[in-house]
């Protein structure tokens, strides 16, 4: 019987923030793949004529988008310390990226999540207006939506997605996502805009992601 070998893998939490937040995911990756180079860490690499660096983030990050608390696994090729790891990065990686924490994780299967949760701080002006629009959104059952892209229209129903909602004394905006990993599925850029608030994020205002909430 051939027994399947160790899996060495980290996972790390980390913070995306300012001019950084305007990267894309795709050159985020690529900045983590010289970082590790760099740092030296064993990193495992895939099969096949073009292997490449294992290494897996839950879930991607629009552009424009601050997170504030992002989840990737790296898988190893020799064991290390996740401290070591941390630290190692920390030294490596760009000003805007704050590794946060680090973990052994032993399952085989990537990390998943369930649900995000997104805030966004909302002019004095506009607070009133905003409460009585997602007071609104949270009291229907169905929201249909339609977002339309210069290549396609997709057709959804937000308001099953939508698991949590507020806004705060001061303005925040905080609301929470279902994820799914199946058919369309609800964007922050979604809700903002049929609070009508998306002139707020053209004005200069951005979403934070501030939490994913794993579901393994």
């Amino acid at each position: 019987m051939t027994v399947a070998a160790p899996v060495h893998k980290v996972r790390l939490r980390f913070a995306k923030r300012g001019d950084l937040r305007l990267v894309s995911h795709h050159d985020l990756v690529r900045c983590l793949e010289r970082a590790l180079r760099r740092a030296e860490i064993p990193v495992a690499e895939s099969q096949g004529f073009n292997p490449r660096p294992k290494i897996t983030f839950t879930l991607s990050l629009a552009l424009g988008i601050e997170g504030c608390n992002e989840v990737v696994e790296i898988e190893l090729a020799e064991p290390m310390d996740p401290a070591e790891v941390l630290a190692r990065l920390s030294r490596t990686m760009p000003e805007g990226i704050d590794w946060l924490s680090a973990e052994l994780s032993v399952s085989r299967r990537a990390a998943q999540a369930g649900a995000v949760w997104y805030s966004l701080l909302l002019p004095n002006d506009r607070i009133e207006a905003a409460r009585t629009a997602l007071a609104e959104l949270l009291t229907c059952e169905s929201r249909p939506y339609t977002r339309r892209r210069p290549d396609r229209t997709v057709e959804l129903d937000l308001r099953p997605f939508l698991l949590d909602a507020a806004i705060d004394l001061e303005g925040v905006f905080r609301f929470r996502l279902k994820v799914t990993n199946s058919g369309a599925a609800a964007r922050p850029e979604d809700i903002v805009d049929v609070l009508g608030l998306n002139d707020v994020l053209r004005d200069g205002a951005f979403l934070s992601r501030t939490e994913l909430e794993l579901t393994s």
